[in-house]
């Protein structure tokens, strides 16, 4: 089983990360990398995990992400971010992927392989592959890469950040061509699928919303069953005959359906 860690960069409101009109970069990334997780579920002998806050809403530690990669046995990690020059709007362009300023072999063969489909997938001019001494590809035991997929504060390259497909078919060439660069084969045939990272985050979900009822359900159940308060029989009896209640479990808690069927009767008494 070959372990892919991968981040969507810095969180929403993470300073300076935006547009000069004020969109996030996390924006960006998030289509991309949620693509890219998406695609690589279709194939076999392959896992992933995301080390930044998918919800965008914090911006995790660069030294939490890496020391998680590295804890988790990470074999690859992929960093996806989109640039900036300055904050302006300008018609710089281009595509880069970098790597660690002394890396590990297999982080430029991943780069290599990784590299063109970026700048293919984007349209925009090729910066090329380049070496800095950035914490992601640094701190990471694995091999490492991080893709500055186009600059946003570009008149050229903001067309494409704003386009869902292109960012779509970025995060998805990506795992197309990380499966070729270590030979994985598709996990989908005639008779097999294969949930997307989309479709079992929201079975999850579901998943989750009908234990809650369960356990809901399981509390009523529990509730030991006794006859009404002296204090409050003489209401109990006038609501029974107001057919306001069945009469059926007088201490158990009204829930808003309840409520309603109550305040439905009243009013229809009432006209």
């Amino acid at each position: 089983m070959i372990k892919v860690g991968f981040d969507a960069g810095h969180g929403i409101n993470t300073a300076g990360k935006r547009t000069p009109d004020g969109e996030r970069e996390w924006s960006f990334n998030d289509k991309v990398a949620r693509a890219f997780a998406n695609e690589l579920a279709l194939y076999k002998g392959v896992m992933t995990k995301r080390f930044d806050d998918p919800t965008g809403k914090s911006d995790v530690p660069l030294n939490e992400r890496t020391d998680g990669a590295n804890k988790w046995a990470a074999d690859y990690y992929i960093s996806f971010h989109h640039n900036a020059l300055g904050g302006q709007w300008g018609n710089h362009t281009g595509v880069e992927t970098y790597v660690y300023t002394n890396p590990l072999p297999r982080s430029v063969e991943l780069a290599n392989a990784i590299h063109p489909a970026v700048v293919n997938a984007f349209g925009l001019a090729d910066r090329g592959i380049k070496q800095g001494n950035l914490h992601i590809v640094r701190e990471t035991s694995m091999p490492a890469i991080l893709i500055e997929g186009g600059f946003m504060d570009s008149l050229i390259d903001i067309k494409k950040l704003r386009d869902n497909k292109v960012l779509a078919e970025v995060g998805k060439s990506v795992a197309r061509s990380f499966a070729e660069f270590v030979g994985l084969s598709r996990a989908t045939t005639d008779h097999e699928e294969v949930l997307t990272m989309a479709q079992y985050e929201e079975l999850k979900q579901l998943i989750n919303e009908q234990a809650k009822r369960i356990q809901y359900l399981e509390t009523l159940v529990g509730v030991q069953e006794r006859d009404v308060l002296e204090d409050h029989r003489k209401a109990w009896e006038w609501a029974k005959a107001q057919g306001l209640v069945n009469g059926a479990f007088p201490n158990r808690p009204l829930t808003r359906e309840q409520f309603a069927t109550i305040e439905y009767r009243k009013a229809n008494q009432k006209s």
